[in-house]
């Protein structure tokens, strides 16, 4: 049996990792004297709710590293209590961990929170080749292996309310991407998948 103590040391480094990749990128954006946030300016309702969905299921990550049990005795899928299912949510967590930070690696200085203020790159190479999206691919998998780890209906909620606010988002950005970058953009749509690294999977637009 997988102890609770080694779950709750994987989520103090998932975290750790998680916050690092997300606030080390802002500060070395706006050293160079950009905005790392952008704007969220014509955005819709669903993806303005994005950093609330995401940092309430990391409030509820964080709670259940302090009282594990507590979490685990509320609404609970029973079934879903295995350590075969901690075991596949610890793999995809990772994997998930690694493609954001991947991700966020290769965007560098163009990464941003929400839609950019500054002129940007398109960029097209590493991770980008196999997938359009790798961050948000990358939270996608960090919600879906802590449902697994953590059954409960509120883990399913925020599984849920992050896909779809996190899908909303990518598609108001890929809106302004097609109008930043027009035909460089749509070629580049068409040759890569939005979310999955297959070829023979296309978003058709």
């Amino acid at each position: 049996m997988i102890k609770p103590i080694i779950i709750k040391i994987f989520f103090i480094i998932v975290i750790m990792f998680f916050l690092i990749g997300l606030f080390v990128p802002m500060v070395i954006i706006k050293k160079k004297g950009k905005d790392p946030h952008g704007t969220h300016e014509g955005a819709s309702l669903l993806t303005r709710l994005t950093p609330y969905t995401i940092f309430t299921w990391l409030t509820y990550i964080i709670l259940f590293v302090i009282d594990g049990k507590t979490i685990l005795n509320f609404l609970v899928f029973e079934f879903l209590i295995s350590d075969v299912f901690i075991f596949i949510g610890i793999i995809i967590i990772s994997l998930g961990l690694l493609i954001d930070l991947w991700g966020t690696i290769a965007l560098g200085t163009n990464f941003r929170i929400e839609l950019p203020k500054e002129e940007i790159s398109l960029i097209t190479t590493g991770i980008y080749r196999l997938m359009r999206n790798p961050i948000v691919m990358g939270v996608y998998l960090l919600v879906t292996g802590s449902f697994l780890i953590i059954p409960t209906i509120i883990s399913l909620i925020f599984l849920i309310a992050n896909i779809l606010t996190f899908d909303s988002k990518i598609r108001d950005e890929e809106k302004f991407l097609a109008k930043r970058f027009g035909e460089e953009y749509k070629n580049y749509s068409t040759q890569v998948g939005r979310y999955l690294p297959f070829s023979i999977i296309k978003n058709k637009r």
